[in-house]
């Protein structure tokens, strides 16, 4: 059965965000902070020190007035995000299943709750992810829920398939195999006539995405094990980079 996607509002989950971003800001180099929380919020940098959170009080505040001021507008876009998703959900499930055959989506609770910060998150140990409150780019959304989703599906599999990528200390190459993967599937021809809006990759991906799409062209051409083979050595090649 394919999961329903429920569209929520809590101001607890974009502190928990902001906890993954500051635990990830040692292995980062403080990257995913800067990103998602101190180049769009820069009131909050007094909150932090080398990356770690030393006034938790003021963040709290922070964030429950910024859903409080936007309570009405969150609401509203909210609704809106989730009727232009269930128009495209039909089509992804479809899709998705032509990648993973008849694996099925692991269990968890699907929802998508809204955010403050520039990034959005996603959380697998509940299949939770973010989207942004407030968005320019409103016919975007449903390229970001399909992002999303695309990798609890993902993840169940490659781990069932290769339960060597349960190790934790392969978490860091198991992040860069999925988001490559995604953009590689997102911004195919097939993709995109549902969803109009390209995924953008991490900087670090883009050489290798380039390559892989010479060979993954189409939607047609996916052999998920093989492609997964494929992204794997290129994968690794980066984590042997310097910091």
């Amino acid at each position: 059965m394919n999961p329903r996607v429920a569209f929520k509002i809590d101001p607890r989950k974009d502190m928990r965000s902001l906890e993954a971003f500051a635990a990830q800001a040692p292995f980062d180099n403080g990257r995913s902070l800067r990103w998602a929380v101190l180049k769009k919020h820069p009131s909050l940098k007094r909150a932090f020190k080398n990356g770690a959170i030393v006034d938790r009080t003021h963040i709290e505040r922070y964030i429950a007035d910024a859903y409080r001021k936007d309570r009405v507008s969150a609401k509203r876009n909210m609704a809106r995000y989730a009727r232009d998703w269930r128009k495209k959900e039909k089509v992804f499930f479809a899709m998705t299943d032509a990648l993973f055959g008849d694996f099925p989506w692991p269990k968890g609770a699907y929802a998508a709750y809204a955010t403050i910060w520039g990034m959005f998150p996603r959380f697998l140990d509940d299949k939770t992810f973010q989207v942004p409150m407030k968005y320019r780019a409103a016919r975007a959304i449903p390229v970001i829920v399909a992002h999303e989703m695309l990798h609890f599906r993902f993840y169940a599999y490659i781990e069932a398939r290769s339960p060597r990528y349960r190790d934790p200390e392969r978490n860091l190459l198991l992040w860069h195999i999925s988001e490559i993967f995604n953009i590689i599937v997102i911004n195919s021809p097939e993709w995109q006539k549902v969803f109009s809006s390209r995924n953008l990759p991490y900087p670090e991906h883009r050489a290798i995405i380039a390559a892989l799409r010479k060979r993954y062209p189409h939607a047609t051409s996916f052999d998920l094990d093989r492609l997964i083979r494929d992204i794997h050595p290129l994968a690794k090649k980066l984590m042997a980079r310097p910091a």
